[in-house]
């Protein structure tokens, strides 16, 4: 098909109307020391996503959909447990955060359980897959949403404005994440906001998060099989 011009987080940019049906591959025996299911590792695929984990990225703005379309699906193609992995935190000071976390958890089957991890992605997320070992199915991990994880990141260091410190702690977390990811051989559904597209932010503190943000997003895509930019609710896939 003909590509667009258009490039971001190293991917090109194609308009499609919904998402294309996923190809459904045999897993693959792999018994590496770690694996909760090594059954079900190496979920690769032949092509140019040859031994991709099964993981779809999602991006978009505020309020663009992205995590509606990112739970859409997994209720449509989830065949064995789903872990809902939350990095928001509510706080007192914060009632609009407040209130979008109990909009998304009333959109939640019960059936699902919940993992609330601000920090250490990849070490927490890790225990709790090792309790589904058992279940009946692939389980299903969805991941929302890398925003506010890196911005958690950003204010755990001593001093937020040190950028080189500050990339260094979400490349390491990032890489510990996508370890858990690659080796799982779980489905991953993984939302993320797009704050690199509105100009240059005025402040140190905002340029340092747009940029460790962008340098998550980068990593993340690069191992994803699909990658979708939502905007206005309406899918555009990153093609690579």
């Amino acid at each position: 098909h003909q590509k667009s011009e258009c490039f971001a987080w190293g991917k090109c940019l194609r308009l499609t109307r919904d998402e294309p049906p996923m190809q459904h591959f045999p897993a693959s025996k792999n018994d590496a020391a770690g694996n909760p299911f090594p059954e079900r590792a190496s979920r690769s695929v032949k092509g140019s996503i040859m031994d991709k984990p099964d993981l779809t990225l999602y991006l978009g703005g505020t309020r663009s959909g992205k995590s509606a379309r990112a739970e859409a699906r997994v209720f449509q193609r989830a065949d064995g447990p789903v872990l809902y992995v939350a990095t928001a935190e509510a706080r007192p000071d914060d009632p609009s955060m407040t209130e979008r976390i109990r909009r998304h958890r009333a959109r939640r089957p019960e059936n699902w359980r919940t993992l609330e991890c601000p920090l250490q992605l990849g070490e927490h997320i890790g225990t709790a897959l090792a309790e589904f070992r058992n279940t009946a199915g692939t389980p299903t991990v969805l991941l929302d949403c890398i925003t506010l994880w890196v911005s958690n990141i950003l204010f755990s260091l001593p001093d937020p404005e040190e950028l080189r410190a500050f990339e260094g702690a979400v490349r390491r977390e990032t890489e510990a994440l996508l370890d858990v990811i690659r080796s799982s051989g779980c489905q991953w559904v993984v939302v993320s906001g797009e704050t690199g597209l509105g100009g240059i932010e005025p402040t140190r503190l905002g340029r340092n998060y747009c940029d460790g943000l962008g340098l998550a997003n980068q990593l993340i895509a690069a191992q994803a099989r699909e990658a979708f930019l939502v905007v206005a609710g309406r899918l555009l896939k990153l093609e690579e």
